[in-house]
């Protein structure tokens, strides 16, 4: 993990809303870090430069999912991390960014996600295995 100069805004979604639209750090709680494969003692908020970069990263299946829709416009008042493929396997492809203190966010509307857009997925490797992570249509609710 690296301390990078980003100054753009940053996509948080969740399946719950936010109540008081402040984010705090925690360790991830799935098969990555249960097993020892993604960082699991560093908490932080986990942001996605964009919603398409956040639906990827949640690694599973989101058809007929819904999600909250938020983001951080001014982010330079917060440091902001890079993680390592070492961190998190899937960052290369996903562009994970981390944020170590607590962050106030605004919310932006709901999604529903439609299905996964068609490809073959975008391969990578964590241990000695390897897994698949694809793009996905979604829609705003109004």
């Amino acid at each position: 993990m690296r301390k990078i100069k980003y100054n753009k805004e940053l996509y948080f979604i969740t399946e719950r809303i936010i109540d008081d639209n402040i984010l705090v750090p925690k360790i991830p709680n799935n098969y990555f870090t249960q097993n020892g494969y993604e960082d699991n003692k560093i908490k932080r908020v986990c942001f996605g430069k964009s919603i398409d970069a956040c639906l990827m990263a949640l690694s599973k299946n989101c058809k007929g999912l819904y999600f909250y829709v938020y983001t951080v416009k001014n982010t330079s008042e917060y440091e902001v991390f890079k993680p390592s493929i070492i961190d998190v396997p899937d960052s290369k492809i996903t562009g994970e960014l981390w944020i170590l203190t607590n962050v106030k966010v605004s919310y932006v509307g709901k999604i529903k996600c439609i299905d996964s857009i068609p490809n073959d997925g975008y391969l990578f490797k964590y241990g000695h295995n390897v897994a698949r992570l694809y793009d996905w249509k979604y829609e705003w609710i109004k």
